[in-house]
């Protein structure tokens, strides 16, 4: 900082106090056209001024570029119906196993079961073969279908010793 009342050397530019305006650095010369002033906004409340509408310019899809991943494919345009997908076949014969598979271990209880679980067991397979997307529906229907045998065996099995041990206690009498 300098002494505001030392002398002042006359090459040096003159300082001027802090919080001074300072002036512009170029103004225009005296009688050249003035700008116009910047638009400013609307007061509030007062009615905004409508923007025209601006046409749209058809976009170009930008070239691939080397390495780059493929682009999606663009959505149809306005009035183009997307075209329908691949028809899927629903798979019956798998959705039938499964179906036989659990009649089979409910009947098997009754005595009905293995008809339903001997179906079951071949449909599945066939199912296998002819519809693998429906892995899940065959696979079921099968262990469904061996369980039901299975079940069914077992209860004929103990019904078969039931009656005997019934047979051989009316017998003895």
């Amino acid at each position: 900082m300098s002494d505001p009342n030392a002398p002042q050397d006359p090459n040096s530019a003159p300082q001027q106090p802090a919080g001074a305006p300072v002036p512009p650095a170029s103004q225009p010369p005296a009688g050249a056209p003035v700008p116009p002033p910047a638009p400013q906004p609307p007061a509030y409340g007062a009615p905004a001024q409508p923007v025209p509408p601006q046409p749209a310019a058809p976009q170009q899809p930008a070239p691939p570029q080397y390495g780059a991943a493929p682009a999606a494919p663009a959505a149809p345009q306005y009035g183009q119906p997307y075209a329908p997908g691949p028809v899927q076949k629903s798979p019956i014969l798998s959705i039938l196993s499964l179906v036989g598979g659990i009649i089979g271990i409910v009947g098997a209880f009754f005595y009905f079961g293995g008809l339903f679980a001997i179906a079951a067991i071949v449909l599945g397979f066939i199912g296998r073969s002819r519809e693998p997307q429906a892995k899940g529906f065959w696979l079921t229907g099968i262990i469904l279908g061996f369980v039901a045998i299975v079940i069914e065996i077992i209860a004929i099995i103990v019904v078969v010793a039931v009656l005997a041990s019934v047979s051989s206690s009316l017998n003895s009498y």
